[in-house]
């Protein structure tokens, strides 16, 4: 009987979600605003990874072992990219809620701050748009790396580009009315074990299982050679996902309710 490599391997992300949910559920961790707030960053950020796949997948990426996937597609691109995106931002949220919430409770910013900063924000969410500077030497400098070392291909580090703007960008913009609520512990240990998740999977799994790879001529150039040669980018990508932390918190601060519109 055949399995699908890359189809079973999504467990690595599914079985701890399905954990935490039940745990979640059991401790009554999350109460409705939070529960909100947590399901409406997930969507938000997987339909970035859907543009990802459904308009750029062919440019940054492979699927050459098609008896790696189940054998479904979506615009000809395995039904697994799609769910790895869903799954791999929910296990990022779920961890950091898992510690925000409960194993790293005491560094966590009470709710009533939430809703007293809404408060005194009225309405005035200020981004701090001067970031957008920050994103575009990144961009540049990827440029001027790409054309340095990796000339082939589109003139651009696609791929690098595209994770500027997709998660480096709302880390800069968010950053200035995030980083007063954000469990830094929390956040830290998140995005250490992602990474080493992350990390294993792809270099002894999908690397060598050739679940997909990579079109160099998008990338900057910099393959780490001992690991099948993935690109600084595979490595650094979750990096990118885990900032996705800040949009989550910006969330929660919006859709509290303040604290002056809750007194009769």
């Amino acid at each position: 009987m055949h399995i699908p490599g890359y189809t079973v391997s999504l467990l690595m992300w599914v079985l701890p979600i399905i954990a935490m949910t039940v745990f979640f559920i059991q401790h009554r961790v999350l109460p409705r605003e939070k529960n909100i707030a947590l399901l409406a960053t997930i969507l938000a950020l997987s339909s970035i990874g859907f543009v990802l796949d459904l308009i750029f997948a062919h440019c940054f990426f492979t699927f050459e072992n098609t008896k790696a996937v189940c054998g479904i597609t979506i615009c000809q691109i395995p039904i697994e990219e799609f769910v790895f995106y869903i799954t791999g931002f929910w296990f990022i949220l779920f961890v950091y809620v898992f510690c925000d919430e409960w194993f790293l409770l005491k560094y966590n910013v009470p709710d009533d701050e939430y809703a007293r900063y809404r408060s005194e924000l009225e309405h005035k969410l200020i981004l701090h748009f001067k970031s957008l500077w920050l994103a575009i030497i990144f961009i540049a400098l990827g440029t001027i790396c790409k054309r340095l070392i990796n000339p082939a291909g589109e003139f651009i580090p696609g791929y690098f580009t595209f994770l500027v703007i997709t998660a480096y960008m709302p880390m800069f913009l968010f950053y200035g009315i995030t980083r007063l609520f954000i469990n830094w512990q929390a956040f830290f240990f998140t995005m250490q074990l992602t990474m080493f998740v992350s990390v294993i999977w792809e270099v002894t799994l999908a690397i060598p299982g050739k679940y997909w790879g990579y079109q160099h001529g998008a990338m900057l150039g910099i393959f780490i050679k001992h690991w099948f040669g993935l690109p600084l980018e595979a490595v650094t990508v979750w990096i990118f996902c885990t900032l996705i932390i800040p949009v989550y918190e910006f969330v929660k601060i919006c859709y509290f309710t303040p604290i002056s519109s809750t007194k009769k």
